[in-house]
């Protein structure tokens, strides 16, 4: 058996967090992913207290921890699980890839990081390796060509729901141009965002409530689905 497969397996388990711990344990995750040693030498700046590699960890255990609460507002329930339950090949979901993208998604710091004058790291761009080493897991993985252009995306655009927090802008140029890029893949970014920030911010203000995050997501996907993807024709 390839030990890729069980990387797969992995994201296909309902405990995909507590499995890919154990594949790092057993030294076959960095087998599979080399650029897995480099994530836990960087990720620690002033945003981050801990390296990229934990610091996914974390964020693959809110994603499932929002899966399995399955707490999303009647209006969007429906559409969310019907988009995370949507075959993207045999046997493989869009809540699969989906879980590999949240453990992906900062893969990219490892090539990205500069350190100023002052000696604090910085990673910016670092969204643009993640798809492009996404990719490249994605062929490892011997994973379909709609996988990884799926997984391309979620690595390559998990920024846009933290863009959207900071600036505390979600006007409709900003929403329209999104939507026009992802069009139902949103609903994954969204999701993905939301488990990033979070795992950020429990760590750095754990007494700070998530419902102004939560907030955000939800607008977001509610313009998408109530008003954009009645207006649109793909």
């Amino acid at each position: 058996m390839d030990i890729e497969f069980k990387l797969v397996e992995a994201i296909k388990s309902n405990n995909t967090c507590e499995q890919i711990c154990e594949l790092d344990n057993s030294m076959i995750l960095e087998k599979i992913i080399p650029k897995v040693k480099g994530m836990k030498e960087v990720g620690e700046c002033k945003y981050h207290v801990v390296n990229c590699f934990n610091h996914t960890i974390y964020a693959l255990e809110e994603f499932e921890k929002l899966i399995l609460n399955d707490k999303f507002p009647s209006h969007l329930r429906e559409y969310i699980w019907e988009y995370l339950n949507k075959e993207v090949e045999e046997n493989i979901k869009v809540l699969n890839i989906l879980k590999l993208g949240v453990f992906l998604h900062d893969i990219g710091k490892v090539d990205a990081k500069t350190v100023d004058a002052n000696g604090r790291a910085h990673f910016k761009g670092h969204e643009k390796f993640s798809g492009n080493i996404a990719i490249d897991v994605g062929n490892k993985l011997k994973l379909s060509p709609k996988s990884i252009e799926l997984l391309y995306k979620y690595t390559r655009y998990h920024m846009y729901l933290l863009t959207i927090y900071k600036k505390n802008d979600a006007g409709p140029d900003i929403l329209n141009e999104m939507f026009d890029k992802l069009h139902d893949d949103v609903i994954g970014i969204m999701l993905l965002g939301y488990a990033d920030i979070t795992a950020t911010k429990r760590l750095l203000e754990p007494r700070e409530h998530e419902g102004i995050l939560k907030t955000y997501m939800e607008y977001v996907l509610t313009n998408y689905l109530y008003k954009y993807k009645k207006n649109v024709s793909f």
